[in-house]
């Protein structure tokens, strides 16, 4: 009767949370479990803008965390091969690809990216690549989108940071 009581006392905080956090969320949701152990939930809140280009809340359990700085249209050499904008942002994204690989992830496994864009002309070009990239995920990744005037190389035209979730250990 002592561990019962116990345990009902330590699961009804966690039990109202999710209550209310169930109350809350309404929208669409979609759990990927990825490994035992590890899952990411993806859902768009009611109240909030959800048109499908994005994720509103990812929330990720039982994972280890990657972080990338953010990629540029640059090569290994630091150099950009191209001033048009969809070959770089197709740079981009093979950078990405080629760091996530290097930690022992993948595409699929991007839960939240910050994309910043030398100019508001590029945000249609860069919806087609992302959506291109991300095609095969049940969800796509959480995502802000910022117009800044200048990035780190004047001929870098976008910049992406990423963060990835992989199974822990």
């Amino acid at each position: 009767m002592h561990l019962r009581l116990v345990l009902e006392n330590l699961l009804a905080p966690l039990t109202q949370r999710w209550t209310m956090w169930s109350a809350a969320v309404g929208g669409h949701t979609v759990t990927d479990a990825r490994a035992p152990g590890y899952r990411v939930h993806y859902f768009n809140p009611q109240g909030l803008w959800n048109k499908g280009r994005l994720t509103q809340v990812v929330e990720v359990e039982g994972a280890r965390l990657i972080y990338l700085s953010g990629q540029t249209p640059a090569d290994a050499e630091y150099r950009v091969k191209s001033g048009d904008f969809r070959a770089q942002v197709n740079q981009v994204y093979d950078n990405i690809e080629i760091a996530l690989r290097a930690a022992g992830a993948r595409m699929n496994h991007v839960v939240k990216t910050t994309t910043y864009l030398t100019d508001a002309a590029y945000i249609a070009p860069l919806r087609e690549a992302r959506a291109a990239r991300y095609a095969s995920l049940k969800a796509p990744p959480a995502n802000t989108l910022l117009v800044v005037s200048a990035l780190a190389e004047p001929e870098f035209l976008v910049e992406i940071e990423v963060i990835a979730a992989v199974p822990a250990g």
